[in-house]
C-alpha cells in the first residue's frame, strides 16, 4: 500500500500562526528593551565624551569653559560684538578641530551680522553625533530657528540640535522646594563661569568646593525643534518657546540653564497650555523647556555628567534637594547620590 501525504489542516495552520504570534509578542518587548539599553549606553558614552572634552579644555587653559558669553560694544571705535558657548569651546577635544577652526571667535553666530558671521552660522548648523541621544525621537541633524527678538534682542540664528545642556544654577520654585523655603547661599552651577557685558567669574576646579564627584557639569535635556511635556509633543508651546529654548550645541542659550522646576505632566492641558508655563517641583523628565527640568526619553530618568568625569543616571523620582545639591558648586550641602 502506498502512503498518502497530507497537508496542514486549517485548524493546524491557525494553531501554528497563533503560536508564532505568541512568540513574537513575547520576544518583541525583549528586543525593544535590548535596543533601548544600547541607546541608553550610547547616550551615556556621549556624556562621558563631552565630560572628558570639558576636562581636557580645563587641562589646557586651567579653567573650565564659560557656559556662554556675549559682549555688546558700546560707544564708538569698539570691536564688533562677540560671543560663544561651551559647546563651541570644546570642539577641538571632541575631534572636531577642523570645524572649530572655521569659527571666527570675534563674532557671535547671528544672521544679522551679515557676511562676517556667515561661517559661524554654518558651523552651528553642523550636526554632531556626540550631542545626539539615540533615544530622542528626532534624527541627527535636525535644526531649528532661534530668535531672541521676544527677549529684546533683534537677532536670529539656526542651530543643529543638542540633547545635552549646561547646568548653570538653581532658582525659583525648585530652589524653594529643594531647600524647604530656605534657598539662600551660593546656588550657581559649575558652568556658571560666563562673562556678560564685560563681567567674569573664575572657572578653576579649585572653586568647586562641593567636590568634583558631587557636582554636575552637563545634563540630558531633549533639544531640537519640539517642546515636550513628559514624552508627548506639546506643539501649542512651540512657537513661544522654541526660538529661545537653547536646543542646539552651538546656541548661546544652551549655556543659560538655571533650573526653576516644572509642573508635572498630568497638569498639562493642550487646549489651555499657558498655566503649564508656571514653575514647579519637578526637575527630571517633566518637560524639555529650558530652565525648567532636565529631560530624556529613557524610562525612569536621565544621564548627568559630573566634574570628576563620571556619568550618573538619576531617577526622575530623585529628591529635589539631591538634584539641586548636584547642580550647585559651592553651597556646601551634605547629601548622598542615589545608586
Amino acid at each position: 500500500m502506498r502512503s498518502r501525504k497530507r497537508g496542514f489542516t486549517l485548524v493546524e495552520l491557525l494553531v501554528v500562526i497563533a503560536i508564532i504570534g505568541i512568540l513574537v509578542g513575547l520576544l518583541l518587548p525583549a528586543v525593544q528593551a535590548a535596543r533601548e539599553a544600547a541607546r541608553r549606553m550610547q547616550c551615556s558614552n556621549n556624556l562621558k565624551q563631552i565630560g572628558l572634552a570639558i576636562l581636557n579644555y580645563e587641562s589646557t587653559y586651567k579653567t573650565l569653559p564659560m557656559a556662554w558669553w556675549l559682549t555688546i560694544p558700546g560707544g564708538t571705535n569698539v570691536p564688533a560684538a562677540n560671543g560663544s558657548v561651551w559647546g563651541i569651546a570644546i570642539l577641538p577635544y571632541l575631534e572636531q578641530g577642523n570645524l572649530y577652526n572655521q569659527y571666527d571667535k570675534r563674532y557671535p553666530p547671528m544672521n544679522e551680522l551679515g557676511p562676517i558671521a556667515q561661517n559661524n552660522v554654518q558651523v552651528i548648523k553642523t550636526p554632531l553625533a556626540a550631542f545626539h541621544c539615540p533615544s530622542a525621537p528626532h534624527a541627527v541633524g535636525e535644526t531649528y530657528q532661534g530668535d531672541a527678538s521676544g527677549a529684546g534682542l533683534p537677532v536670529t540664528w539656526e542651530a543643529a540640535e543638542s540633547d545635552y545642556i549646561a547646568t548653570t544654577g538653581v532658582r525659583g520654585v525648585f530652589a524653594n522646594v529643594a531647600y524647604a523655603g530656605n534657598a539662600g547661599g551660593n546656588r550657581e552651577g559649575v558652568m556658571q563661569v560666563w562673562g556678560v557685558y564685560g563681567s567674569n567669574r573664575s572657572g578653576k576646579i579649585a572653586t568647586i568646593t562641593d567636590g568634583t564627584s558631587n557636582t554636575v557639569m552637563v545634563g540630558e535635556r531633549t533639544g531640537g525643534a519640539q517642546i515636550y511635556v513628559g514624552t508627548q509633543p506639546a506643539s501649542a508651546l512651540n512657537s513661544m518657546l522654541i526660538p529661545t529654548n537653547g536646543g542646539g550645541w552651538g546656541d548661546l542659550l544652551n549655556g543659560e540653564n538655571w533650573i526653576s522646576g516644572a509642573l508635572y505632566p498630568s497638569s498639562y492641558d493642550p487646549n489651555n497650555p499657558a498655566p503649564y508655563l508656571q514653575e514647579g517641583p519637578c526637575g527630571i523628565n517633566c518637560t524639555n523647556i529650558r530652565g525648567r527640568s532636565f529631560h530624556s526619553f529613557h524610562t525612569g530618568g536621565a544621564h548627568f555628567g559630573l566634574v570628576d568625569g563620571s556619568v550618573q543616571f538619576l531617577s526622575e523620582n530623585t529628591d529635589a534637594f539631591v538634584i539641586a545639591s548636584l547642580i550647585t558648586r559651592a553651597k556646601g550641602e551634605v547629601f548622598q547620590i542615589p545608586q
